[in-house]
């Protein structure tokens, strides 16, 4: 008999536009010739509910039925946009309320279909098909339920409660100690990630049309997608020049107030339809429409060369991080694809991670904490299910093989390639490092109208934020007592306060290199460029940098002596150089 493996199962993850909108597009999904409307009226990415107009001789909408939400055949509109299937939970006149939040912003006539259940997907359509690093094993976030026994009066109970209530659900997993192999997972604890072009120059390009383009958007609709060539494979950048964020100033065009550079992004084409170009990825950003053509670096959409591009990726905190969904796919040992047993979750949130290094290892990542907001699968059918015979939280959904997955081709970032800069000097006897971010997540759970079975978290809000990293240390040569090179002991003792002017705080520098174009910097505090210490971090409110909270100096057999020292920080920045454009 067939078994399902281990070794024939894969994590991949996705961006998503609002909390719990996975993004996969369903442009060819087969269509039932039944139930079928527009929808009244626009919505939003997020949105849980729809109102239909139904069509001409049209069957009302009902439970389960799997509906695609995509793109009209309205000649008055585009016809080329993105889709969605979502799993009706309840009717309400003409209101749908839906199984997980929408992927995509979809105007007002946008065509509503009843899908068969027989779905054709191209390569594009999956979008949920990055790889955080090398894994070895994921808890995955399936459904944990909550019973409440109830106790009634009674003489036949004999003490023992009389029935069960089902409560909340909660849906919570991590993912440790994966080896990284690029920046792409980094982001996500800490907030935004702006692409920057560092080498070579974006070409004359063009403009969004004055309508602009949303997050999470695939298609954008371009002023002239003819005279600059935007054909597939072309990639492109968006909002995208050579200055480096963060940027106040006002990009050239009919919009003066537009803040340049801080929200580029990098894309491919996929086809391109008239002025109506598809883009392999859904967008991270809002782009406002209607900018004149200027000079390179400062087009809206701006060709870039296929080769010889270097990209720094600056990732900003953010106050509101972004969501991720998650695809866990298993083939059994058979390779018999009708078995294959595949999962979506949506709106996860990871609330804490750590970086971290050991001497002669490679650089990992853990997330260590991610709530999401529900579950989607795809064992329809269960013998025991009396409604429809349709299992809960199951829907139609794409299949993500391994030809589907965007493996990455770099080697790891090893421990050898790393360097430490503590006080503005480069320490040499670092044997690890532990970096950490908790964002105090809370998945709330409101008083509200709940359908189906998904009584999961309504909202997952972030807290305050709190950074800290372990690092040991080897102590460096030894010097005259009354010399005045800074030392860890000396710092230690000075409780980051300098004399004058309050507590100060040191500066950190991180950098693991493979090349002098391939490498990530971390730095704290967020305002630290890397040069010399000088009289550490500035003082005052939002301000202060790194600070020795334990640095203690005992005896052990280690030779030389080493320090296991606690650090807070107040905030860091991440800048990741390489070769690859995209990042989600």
């Amino acid at each position: 008999m067939a078994v399902l493996r281990s070794d024939q199962a894969q994590l991949t993850f996705g961006s998503e536009a609002a909390p719990g909108g996975y993004a996969m597009n369903f442009p060819s999904a087969g269509l039932s010739g039944g139930e079928h409307g527009i929808l009244a009226g626009a919505v939003n990415a997020g949105d849980t509910k729809i109102i239909v107009t139904l069509g001409s001789g049209s069957s009302a909408f009902a439970i389960n039925d799997d509906v695609r939400i995509g793109p009209t055949v309205n000649a008055a509109v585009a016809t080329d946009a993105e889709a969605e299937v979502r799993r009706v939970v309840y009717v309400e006149g003409t209101t749908l309320f839906l199984d997980a939040p929408l992927a995509f912003y979809h105007i007002s006539q946008t065509d509503v279909d009843k899908c068969s259940g027989t779905l054709v997907t191209n390569a594009a359509d999956i979008t949920i098909d990055q790889v955080p690093g090398v894994y070895d094993t994921v808890d995955v976030p399936d459904m944990a339920p909550t019973f409440e026994p109830r106790y009634f009066l009674g003489t036949q109970s004999k003490r023992n409660f009389f029935t069960v209530l089902k409560g909340q659900q909660a849906f919570t997993g991590s993912v440790g100690g994966f080896v990284l192999l690029n920046g792409k997972a980094l982001r996500y604890p800490f907030g935004k990630s702006v692409t920057q072009v560092s080498t070579g120059t974006p070409a004359a390009g063009t403009a969004i049309v004055a309508a602009g383009a949303k997050k999470g958007d695939i298609f954008i609709t371009v002023s002239d997608a003819t005279t600059n060539a935007l054909n597939a494979g072309q990639i492109i950048g968006i909002d995208v020049g050579t200055a480096t964020p963060p940027n106040t100033g006002a990009i050239v065009g009919t919009n003066a107030a537009r803040v340049y550079p801080d929200v580029g992004e990098v894309r491919t084409v996929v086809s391109k339809t008239g002025n109506i170009v598809r883009l392999d990825y859904p967008l991270s950003f809002d782009h406002i429409g209607g900018l004149t053509t200027g000079t390179a670096s400062t087009q809206q959409v701006s060709k870039i060369a296929a080769s010889g591009i270097v990209y720094t990726h600056h990732i900003f905190e953010t106050v509101d991080l972004d969501t991720v969904s998650w695809h866990v796919h298993m083939r059994d040992s058979s390779e018999t694809a009708a078995n294959d047993f595949d999962r979506t979750y949506f709106g996860g949130l990871i609330g804490s991670a750590s970086i971290a290094a050991d001497e002669g290892g490679m650089l990992n990542m853990s997330w260590d904490g991610v709530n999401f907001l529900g579950m989607k699968h795809n064992q329809l059918a269960g013998d025991r299910i009396t409604s429809a015979n349709v299992t809960p939280h199951a829907g139609l959904m794409h299949k993500i093989t391994s030809t589907d997955v965007d493996f990455p081709t770099s080697n790891p970032y090893f421990f050898s390639q790393g360097s430490v800069k503590l006080f503005g000097v480069e320490v040499a006897r670092v044997r690890n490092f532990n970096l950490t971010v908790a964002n105090g997540e809370e998945p709330r759970y409101y008083i509200q109208r709940r359908h189906g079975e998904g009584r999961g978290p309504t909202e997952i809000r972030e807290q305050r934020r709190e950074y800290s990293m372990a690092v040991t240390l080897a102590l460096p040569d030894t010097q005259a007592s009354t010399a005045t090179a800074t030392t860890l002991f000396k710092e230690f003792m000075s409780e980051a306060d300098y004399g004058g002017d309050g507590i100060r705080g040191f500066n950190i520098e991180l950098v693991f290199a493979r090349t002098a174009t391939d490498k990530i910097t971390i730095r704290i505090p967020d305002d630290y460029d890397g040069s010399a210490e000088g009289g550490g971090a500035a003082t005052g409110g939002n301000e202060i940098g790194a600070i020795l909270r334990s640095a203690s100096h005992s005896i052990t057999g280690d030779n030389p002596v080493q320090v296991d020292a606690d650090i807070l920080f107040r905030n860091l920045k991440i800048e990741v150089m390489d070769a690859i454009g995209y990042y989600p």
